[in-house]
């Protein structure tokens, strides 16, 4: 319980008599200070303070009313507790002194108990709205600081993205949709160019879309893990291979997140495509070929307004129950001029509409890509997103959303 004898309470009365009563009663109760009239009532508020006012109404100059109004005006005093101590006992004074913002009316005479069972009150009112508005001011601090750090992820986050200029040397006819349902997110996009054995041009491009277990920061930090495990296996080790890096993949998460022990604390893991593309010059499909390797996710393409939708294996990477020695499987596709490749998470599909009744659903979504399958690629992918937001109205996203597209002539 709170020691109330270390609260402030003012006075304020013009008949000494009354102030030296309430000295006496009160003195051992809380910290006093007297005011004898309501001009000085008011510089000794805004100079110091009181946790809460015994105010007097009948006063010669500013009467107690007017001394309330002003207080309750002025936002550094507004918050003060005044109790109304007066003999004017009709319901109109008493309804006059709720007005101006009194908490409380005591009527002349009164009974000392009483006066300090209602100071008790509010005080004790006070110091909890106190506790309130501290702890509130506290929370929204915390808060501002992990949004900020949140925001600044989500910058790093982004700078792990693949940069379109970077991609657009190797896949021209290209375009990326990268949406995290929070601030960061579970999704991320990994490329990488293999020079060709002569030494000059492309001899393969890697590009691999990945679907982390989670949303918001925990999937922000599996899509950390994954990264770091690409970058390894890909980049460091050169390994061009889909269903390799696939493997090596499981593995390595499994590891980082000790999952292939008995110590094994998360049961996370991700969902991934990934496609090698070879045999390219200069961006022309001539004897150039794809290899698809997936994890649970599919890798649909396009030709000849037919639609193929080459399936994932029915394995996750990493989890608790995911096997270490799986073999993947490649998907050999020979890459003629026209086709449309596309390769995305789960999240476009799992949209809800704004009645939170139907999904975007896959066949849709197919048929979406269908119908803009000879446009430019900026263009399919300006209306894919307006389809997407259309789609979800004033509805929250569902889940993250990543789509790669990329395509050869025509």
């Amino acid at each position: 319980m709170n020691d109330l004898t270390q609260c402030k309470v003012l006075l304020v009365d013009d008949t000494k008599s009354n102030i030296n009563f309430l000295l006496q009663a009160l003195k051992n109760d809380y910290k006093l200070s007297v005011a004898l009239s309501g001009e000085r009532a008011l510089k000794f508020v805004q100079s110091t303070p009181p946790d809460l006012i015994l105010l007097d109404i009948m006063m010669p100059g500013m009467d107690g009313y007017e001394v309330c109004r002003q207080i309750k005006n002025d936002p550094y005093t507004r918050d003060i507790p005044i109790i109304f101590l007066s003999a004017m006992s009709d319901v109109e004074n008493k309804t006059d002194g709720f007005k101006v913002g009194a908490v409380d009316y005591i009527t002349k005479p009164f009974e000392i108990l009483e006066v300090k069972a209602r100071i008790n009150t509010h005080l004790s009112l006070r110091l909890a709205n106190q506790a309130l508005r501290a702890a509130k001011e506290s929370s929204e601090t915390a808060n501002e600081k992990i949004m900020a750090s949140i925001q600044y992820a989500n910058i790093i986050q982004r700078s792990l993205l693949p940069s379109p200029e970077n991609i657009k040397p190797f896949l021209p006819d290209s375009f990326f949709i990268w949406m995290p349902r929070d601030i960061v997110g579970g999704d991320f996009i990994f490329t990488e160019y293999f020079p060709s054995p002569a030494g000059e041009g492309v001899g393969g491009f890697i590009v691999a879309v990945i679907d982390c277990t989670g949303h918001g920061v925990p999937g922000a930090f599996m899509t950390m893990i994954a990264s770091s495990g690409m970058t390894k296996i890909v980049k460091d080790e050169g390994c061009c291979d889909p269903a390799q890096i696939l493997k090596q993949l499981n593995v390595f998460v499994k590891k980082t997140l000790q999952q292939d022990t008995e110590r094994a604390l998360s049961d996370d893991g991700l969902d991934a495509t990934v496609c090698l593309i070879s045999g390219l010059s200069s961006g022309a499909p001539d004897n150039a070929q794809l290899i698809f390797a997936g994890a649970k996710l599919p890798l649909l393409h396009i030709y000849d307004d037919e639609i193929i939708v080459v399936k994932g294996d029915r394995q996750s990477i990493c989890y608790k129950r995911s096997d270490l020695e799986f073999e993947f499987t490649n998907h050999i596709i020979n890459i003629k001029e026209g086709m449309s490749f596309y390769l995305f998470s789960d999240g476009f599909a799992d949209q809800l509409d704004e009645k939170d009744e139907r999904r975007f659903g896959n066949r849709r979504f197919k048929n979406l890509l269908k119908e803009v399958m000879h446009l430019p690629f900026e263009k399919r992918r300006e209306i894919l997103l307006d389809a997407f937001h259309t789609y979800k109205g004033t509805n929250e996203m569902q889940d993250d959303v990543t789509v790669v597209g990329f395509g050869f002539g025509k």
